[in-house]
């Protein structure tokens, strides 16, 4: 029987809890809202913002990451 790494699956659920955040070198071109709709929003002010949802993991956070052309997008830590 394999015996389950407790790091592993801590490593694991970290992950998963990751969450996108944006800088204040945001230009505001909306090329994350193109890309992750479900993610970024532009608040009032024309700035992306992440939405508040239970699993970023799967919704094209990485496009998004390497599309910003001022690298305002990362993932938390």
């Amino acid at each position: 029987m394999t015996q389950i790494d407790p790091k592993k699956v801590a490593d694991t659920v970290a992950a998963l809890k990751r969450k996108p955040i944006v800088s204040n070198a945001c230009i505001g071109c909306s090329a994350c809202v193109a890309i992750s709709g479900d993610v970024f929003e532009l608040n009032d002010d024309g700035y992306s913002i992440v939405m508040d949802i239970a699993d970023y993991e799967g919704k094209d956070v990485d496009d998004s990451i390497v599309a910003c052309p001022v690298s305002a997008i990362s993932w938390s830590k």
